[in-house]
């Protein structure tokens, strides 16, 4: 489980209060802080625990069990903007259920009001959740955390529970039953609070791990309340917990997408469906990259559930982890798309492919990437057969893909209904594995990467900037000087780059690689500009907004290509999975992905019109033709 770092206020001793909100990692955009804190008589410490929450957060919502003090009074004298909503059913589930069914931000966060909960705490689970965590919960007992109030008893009954719940379910928790946590609004239908009672925060901790959800733990230090007497009872209340985590466990509640409402099927005059995408998740891995981007062309018709398989803890390894121009421009939550993590464990893993495939899926997908661990399609397929889902399975055509690794592949994905490739010859060699009984096999471009196979023992990278850029120069420069003397023999720059100074080419010369770069002053046309690019390993592009002719020939070259870009995004790159971008100020940055698009250099990628092509497919009903008997015939 992850953890970050420690952030406690003045009376939690250790103060290292935040200012403001941290900037936004998340791709959700700049997000609004809705804080929700569940009372009962406890005006006497609503003056402690509404004056340590951070002035930038939105929305404060006080959830009010009909207290007979004078709890709303003193809020409202506290926070003129506090909302008050009256909770209508008993019980700390009840209360978090009208409190973020009330809530209008974007990150919801829940606290306790007996002021053992420090509110400038806020700033450090708003982190965690701009760095890419679904969920957050504190934690007493990581480092940096603490607790003046735990005793003996409670803290070894908590040690318990975590043990319980990683046996039943597999989740590394260190603290299980602290309640002070917070997670994206988007994400509530993962977590399915239906609970009234107590344990409700245990309880969404096990959801959460259930959907995939990416989870940190913030170390928060845990006062004693300072008003009033505490109902908590070490025994009754680790038995209440207990019983929840089994009940759960037993009952199995099916954690899934939301379900439309009355007035969208009415709408819509049917079940609109979700598509349930499955595959690699890393963003900086080619076939991530790629997921992200089938993902994303679906949701622009229906639903999509985009589920994250990571199955091997190393499958990174010789793939590309420069950062990719097409993923920076993903959105990755939004009203058409959710993401969810799947367990590493095999066992949970199929488990969480069960509760995902229900009858509210249309098409369920898979993509696979030959020198990976696919293995986990077998259970996915199962499952959408259980579900009755239609599945598709999508193999990536790699020119190291060898016999053994095609029959590999395709005793995995043999019981799909339709199997999507490459190229005609793979097709044939799939459909030989099938034999009559197995899928479909149909041949889409977007599938091949095959095709640019780097004939020469040179590297030859050709480089566009701007008129006399010399500072772009220098920085390419200086990246291309780091490349160790002893490889520099199989390397050769060429620069595309008007220049009306001497000081271009002096520089050129004075640089310590300077022989092996070509300066190229005159104008070049459309034909000679695409000869350049296809006879080079990579292309590199500064501000292409100056010359966006040459990033649409890569494109239709399907060469790795890198934007050299300052920190706004560049008008180009959406959709081309060839794209690394780079910042054009730092020359490490553009070494690391040079050397990375030299790894690609092999590969042809395919045009970003491809992904609505292959959404296109996945959307006909029915997938696949019934009366469809011989498959050893491909589709071109």
């Amino acid at each position: 489980m992850r953890r970050v770092g420690e952030h406690m206020s003045d009376r939690w001793r250790g103060s290292n209060r935040m200012n403001g909100p941290a900037q936004s990692g998340s791709g959700r955009g700049e997000p609004t802080v809705s804080v929700i804190i569940p009372t009962l008589n406890e005006s006497g410490n609503l003056p402690y625990v509404l004056n340590t929450i951070p002035s930038w957060v939105d929305e404060v919502i006080i959830v009010d069990g009909r207290s007979s003090d004078d709890t709303e009074r003193v809020a409202r004298a506290l926070r003129a903007d506090v909302r008050i909503i009256e909770q209508r059913r008993p019980g700390k589930g009840a209360a978090l259920q009208a409190g973020f069914a009330a809530a209008t931000g974007k990150i919801l966060i829940a606290l306790d009001a007996d002021g053992s909960m420090d509110g400038g705490a806020i700033g450090a689970f708003r982190d965690a959740l701009m760095s890419g965590a679904d969920y957050v919960k504190g934690c007493r007992f990581c480092p940096g955390g603490g607790s003046n109030d735990i005793t003996w008893l409670r803290r070894m009954g908590d040690r318990g529970i975590c043990w319980l719940i990683h046996l039943l379910f597999g989740a590394k928790y260190v603290d299980a039953t602290y309640g002070y946590i917070g997670f994206w609004a988007d994400q509530m239908d993962a977590v399915g609070i239906d609970t009234d009672g107590f344990g409700v925060e245990t309880l969404i901790g096990i959801r959460a791990y259930r959907a995939g959800l990416r989870t940190a733990e913030v170390p928060c230090f845990e006062a004693k309340r300072i008003y009033g007497k505490s109902n908590l009872s070490a025994i009754r209340d680790g038995l209440r917990i207990i019983r929840v985590i089994l009940e759960e466990r037993l009952h199995r509640h099916r954690v899934g997408p939301r379900h439309e409402t009355v007035s969208e099927v009415n709408t819509l005059g049917e079940r609109r469906g979700s598509a349930l995408v499955a595959g690699p998740g890393s963003s900086l891995t080619l076939p991530g990259i790629i997921v992200s981007e089938v993902a994303r062309a679906l949701s622009g018709a229906t639903p999509v559930i985009r589920i994250e398989v990571d199955a091997d803890p190393d499958y990174a390894e010789g793939l590309t982890r420069s950062p990719s121009l097409s993923a920076a421009f993903v959105e990755p939550h939004s009203d058409m798309l959710t993401t969810r993590r799947a367990p590493m464990n095999t066992r949970l893993r199929k488990q969480a492919f069960d509760d995902w495939l229900g009858p509210d899926i249309r098409v369920a997908f898979a993509y696979a990437w030959p020198s990976l661990d696919n293995t986990w399609i077998r259970d996915f397929i199962h499952s959408a057969k259980a579900a009755r889902v239609p599945c598709a399975v999508a193999i990536a055509g790699l020119s190291k893909s060898e016999n053994a690794t095609i029959v590999e592949v395709a005793g995995i994905v043999s019981k799909a209904d339709l199997v999507l490739v490459g190229d005609s010859l793979e097709a044939s060699q799939y459909s030989a594995a099938f034999a009559a009984s197995g899928p479909v096999v149909e041949v889409h471009r977007s599938l091949s990467l095959k095709g640019r196979a780097d004939q020469h023992s040179t590297h030859r990278v050709t480089a566009f900037l701007p008129k006399d850029s010399t500072e772009t120069l220098s920085t390419l420069l200086a990246a291309f000087d780091a490349i160790p003397h002893s490889w520099i023999g199989q390397y050769e720059l060429q620069i595309a780059m008007r220049f009306t100074s001497q000081v271009v080419p002096e520089m050129i010369a004075g640089s310590f690689h300077g022989a092996h770069v070509r300066l190229l002053d005159e104008r070049i046309s459309d034909e000679e500009m695409r000869r350049m690019c296809e006879a080079s390993s990579a292309l590199i592009i500064a501000d292409p907004l100056v010359n966006s002719r040459v990033f649409q020939i890569a494109v239709e070259c399907g060469i790795a290509t890198i934007v050299l870009s300052p920190s706004d995004l560049p008008d180009v790159g959406v959709g081309y999975v060839g794209g690394l971008l780079a910042d054009i100020n730092f020359p490490a940055a553009i070494d690391v992905a040079l050397a990375h698009a030299l790894r690609l250099a092999e590969l042809r990628f395919p045009s970003p019109d491809a992904w609505a092509e292959l959404a296109q497919r996945l959307n006909v009903t029915p997938l696949v033709d019934e009366h469809v008997i011989d498959t050893s015939t491909p589709v071109e």
